[in-house]
């Protein structure tokens, strides 16, 4: 009985403990955090049952079929406490995870744009970068795949057999999406062999949440003098419905 005591003690700590986690404010408990000490409670949780089995073992309480598993009520605690825990952690393992992509693909947009500028002046080149969703066509929409390739037939989209293309990179979106903007409503931005600039093609990309556990918004904007720039909503109103 006593032995039993202590079991529920543990999983009364482990649903204090998670009460607690639901009513902190967000962003206020990192999620490595909560993991760590949940998992760190659960093993402690294993460790007086297996101990219990052990004990029940010296007494020769549980028959040898017994001895090979848990009972019908560490089962059950042992269920309802990782349901919970992970009721409890997943939002939050979400939320990291979109915080992640939106690093990542801002990190995917201004690098290729850069390497736009720096390709199409090295090698005195038009260079095209556009969206795509087949690495082919390319469309101001698209959130696939972003193209970056020089377009020797000049028919504003990748042809494999024809146009040079200098990388390809998936998006891999899950929480979000991106949309293109060009003047013109061009379905594309062409930086200009002659001075490796966008003249006449500048605008922005934007990266628009599609999912309640992504709270970022932002563009990555790309001005007449090739200059890429970084502006978060709250500054630059990023429309994501136009």
């Amino acid at each position: 009985m006593n032995l039993f005591n202590q079991i529920l003690t543990s999983c009364k700590r482990i649903v204090t403990f998670i009460l607690y986690m639901s009513i902190l404010r967000k962003g206020r408990y990192r999620v490595e955090k909560f993991l760590a000490t949940a998992y760190r409670l659960l093993n402690e949780l294993f460790k007086l049952v297996d101990y219990r089995r052990s004990s029940l073992q010296n007494n020769n309480i549980l028959s040898a079929k017994q001895s090979n598993g848990f009972t019908l009520v560490e089962l059950v605690v042992t269920t309802v406490v990782l349901g919970v825990t992970a009721a409890i952690a997943v939002p939050s393992i979400l939320t990291h995870l979109a915080r992640m992509e939106a690093q990542r693909v801002k990190h995917q947009l201004e690098n290729t744009l850069s390497l736009a500028k720096a390709e199409s002046y090295i090698s005195r080149q038009d260079v095209l970068v556009c969206l795509s969703n087949d690495a082919k066509q390319c469309h101001r929409n698209s959130d696939k795949t972003l193209l970056l390739f020089v377009d020797k037939n000049n028919n504003k989209h990748f042809d494999s057999q024809v146009d040079i293309l200098l990388t390809q990179q998936s998006l891999n979106l899950r929480y979000s999406t991106v949309k293109l903007r060009v003047g013109g409503r061009r379905h594309y931005t062409k930086f200009w062999g002659d001075s490796g600039r966008p003249r006449g093609h500048f605008g922005h990309i934007k990266y628009c949440p599609t999912s309640s556990y992504n709270k970022s918004m932002y563009q990555i904007s790309f001005n007449q003098s090739g200059i890429v720039k970084h502006k978060l909503n709250v500054d630059h109103p990023t429309k994501c419905n136009g």
